[in-house]
């Protein structure tokens, strides 16, 4: 299946230089009541079909596994974003050309990071692949907190968990991992 990502810039776009996150709390919350956010997710795999999971520290998916991911930031392709987010939270370097376009949705989070945390937002959500090397999987751990801990998990593990209702799974994670051919 050809990947195909539209990107549409303007001849005048000027990229620039974002920090990593430049909003103080309650102005984040505000634009979580008004804006719908752009975030890009990578489900870390092997070729043998065994899926990273991370066990999240923060709001939304808190003591949850989940994949990697984030915020888009201002000038960035969504490879951008997913290659950035994988370097951030697993440290790992990762090669674009295996970022693989897998689904996008529209998600609606019943919590959020900050307060209140029970109004939760909104995300237009792209999902990537990221099938990874041998050695890459080796040494692939937790690089900053969104996650406590990571592990790998295969097929069989993780339909038991779903179908034993763990709490550990968010309800959309079997979605995504089903639609990503990874479940």
């Amino acid at each position: 299946m050809e990947q195909v990502i539209q990107e549409l810039v303007e001849d005048d776009f000027t990229t620039r230089e974002v920090p990593e996150f430049g909003l103080a709390e309650d102005d984040y919350a505000r634009a979580l009541d008004h804006l719908v956010q752009a975030n890009v997710d990578v489900i870390v795999h092997t070729g043998d079909g065994r899926v990273l999971l991370g066990h999240r520290e923060d709001l939304p998916l808190r003591n949850m596994f989940w994949v990697f991911g984030g915020r888009m930031k201002v000038g960035e392709t969504l490879v951008d974003s997913g290659v950035r987010a994988l370097r951030r939270e697993l440290d790992l370097h990762a090669d674009p050309d295996r970022l693989l376009l897998s689904r996008t949705y529209n998600v609606r989070w019943g919590t959020r990071s900050v307060a209140p945390e029970e109004r939760g937002f909104q995300t237009l959500l792209t999902l990537m692949t990221y099938r990874c090397t041998d050695e890459e999987a080796r040494r692939l751990a937790p690089a900053d907190r969104t996650h406590g801990w990571v592990r790998w998990h295969s097929r069989q593990e993780l339909r038991e968990l779903a179908r034993n209702g763990s709490r550990l799974l968010h309800p959309f994670l079997p979605i995504v991992l089903r639609d990503a051919g990874l479940f």
